[in-house]
């Protein structure tokens, strides 16, 4: 839901003389989180909420994955955590502030959670402020705060909201996070009987982060050591100082995760994985582009560019370690390992912290692996697919131990192929070449299937 423009809220206020009193369930307007320069009771004051700051038995905390410091313009996620056991719905504002100057001077930068639970509005008159933009000069404090959305997301005894924020230069020095948070009875939103918690907490700059290196040979599909990408496909980055810690996406395809950024052919890669030495991206859809392209990595440090080559096919199956592949293999009268005798993971016996087995000739096994093509219909990188499975264009050819088949390959989720290879009773046994070929591109030779 947008922000109410000044117009609107004037009508509001006009309402505000009426018996039936207004809470803000969309949000409060600037100034209400009980820092320096704003209203020293947060929303506790006639009109709008009642009651004294801090004075019943919930809380709100602001939780910061760095303790007590920040490191200067690298991103962090920051959460809001209000509790309260006597209620049902739950907003707040914050608000980050130069220690040189607590009244007005702006530290850094808000960015709303993905969620659509946040916003960022300005001082003044509260107008929205965009992600990534800075307020007006004129008004540069600004207030990240609920929206009508994550009211009602809110839930009864507490609750946390997520959202980013980017500090500023270490020149800066201290900066300290004011928050306000309302405790209230839940629908129909009133202003009364809340309660009404507030909370600050100081950051000190801590290092500043190094440069990212991207090593020679450093952009390869996942799995692989080929210089072909392919759009949709999922690829790694090698290098070092991408990170200080790992991170793991929450599956809703980030194109910033950990403080870090990738660009391929100038367009945001989506981010599943950020380690200190390795990145594991969805590459961008890029209709018709073909060829060297630029592969940047952005983090609070700096940037780091190479290039990969655009192609439509870049083949790699999906590995359990450097030469066996992951995969199933279907057990329709029951008796497997998995999910109640569903099905076994194939692989030699042993090896694994968990169960595997040679496939036997005859079986089934499904493998699973990225970079297979174009499909038809088209899967869309950068989101979910729940489709029963989309058909590549071109057909691919599977060796298994020198005996080849032709076999078309699925995307079953997004930038995953799958392939369902019957072996062969003329194949050997133990441990078989596998390989896989479309578009003039094979997987890694180095791929064997265990077989019985």
């Amino acid at each position: 839901m947008t922000r109410r423009s000044a117009f609107i809220k004037g009508i509001f206020l006009f309402a505000a003389a009426i018996p039936a009193a207004h809470a803000y369930e969309y949000g409060p307007l600037p100034r209400y989180t009980g820092a320096p320069g704003d209203n020293k009771t947060a929303c506790a004051f006639s009109g709008c909420h009642q009651g004294i700051p801090n004075s019943a038995a919930g809380g709100i905390k602001i939780l910061v994955p760095n303790g007590t410091t920040y490191t200067p313009g690298q991103p962090m996620t920051i959460s809001v955590q209000i509790t309260d056991a006597t209620k049902v719905k739950f907003g707040f504002e914050m608000t980050a502030r130069l220690s040189s100057d607590p009244a007005n001077g702006q530290a850094g930068d808000f960015t709303s959670g993905a969620d659509g639970f946040t916003q960022v509005i300005c001082d003044f008159d509260g107008s929205p402020k965009n992600n990534g933009s800075p307020c007006s000069a004129s008004f540069p404090v600004q207030f990240i705060e609920h929206t009508l959305k994550g009211y009602e997301a809110s839930t009864r005894g507490g609750y946390t909201y997520t959202f980013t924020w980017t500090p500023p230069d270490a020149s800066a020095g201290n900066v300290i996070l004011y928050a306000a948070g309302n405790a209230g009875p839940g629908d129909p939103p009133a202003p009364t009987p809340t309660n009404i918690y507030t909370t600050n907490v100081t950051l000190s700059p801590g290092a500043t982060a190094a440069a990212p290196t991207i090593s020679q040979n450093g952009v390869v599909p996942i799995f692989s050591t080929s210089s072909n990408i392919e759009a949709g496909s999922w690829i790694s980055i090698y290098g070092s100082n991408f990170a200080d810690t790992t991170t793991v996406w929450n599956g809703d395809f980030p194109t910033q995760l950990g403080g870090v950024t990738v660009t391929i052919g100038n367009k945001p890669a989506y981010i599943w994985f950020v380690g200190p030495g390795q990145i594991n991206v969805q590459v961008p859809d890029d209709p018709g582009a073909s060829g060297t392209v630029n592969v940047v990595v952005q983090n609070a440090g700096g940037s780091a560019t190479s290039t990969a080559v655009l192609s439509q096919f870049s083949p790699t199956f999906s590995l359990l370690d450097a030469t066996h592949p992951a995969g199933v293999i279907p057990m329709p009268g029951g008796g497997g390992a998995y999910a109640g005798g569903v099905y076994d993971l194939v692989g030699p016996v042993g090896t694994f912290s968990f169960s595997t087995r040679p496939v036997k000739k005859g079986e089934t096994v499904e493998l699973f692996g990225t970079g297979f093509g174009p499909t038809d219909p088209v899967v869309p990188a950068g989101q979910v697919y729940t489709g029963n499975g989309a058909p590549v264009i071109q057909p691919v050819t599977v060796t298994i131990g020198g005996v080849a088949q032709t076999l078309t390959a699925y995307e079953v989720g997004a930038g995953l192929y799958q392939i369902n290879l019957t072996i062969p009773t003329t194949v050997g046994s133990g441990e078989q070449p596998l390989l896989a070929t479309v578009g003039g591109l094979s997987t890694p030779s180095n791929v064997v299937l265990t077989v019985q």
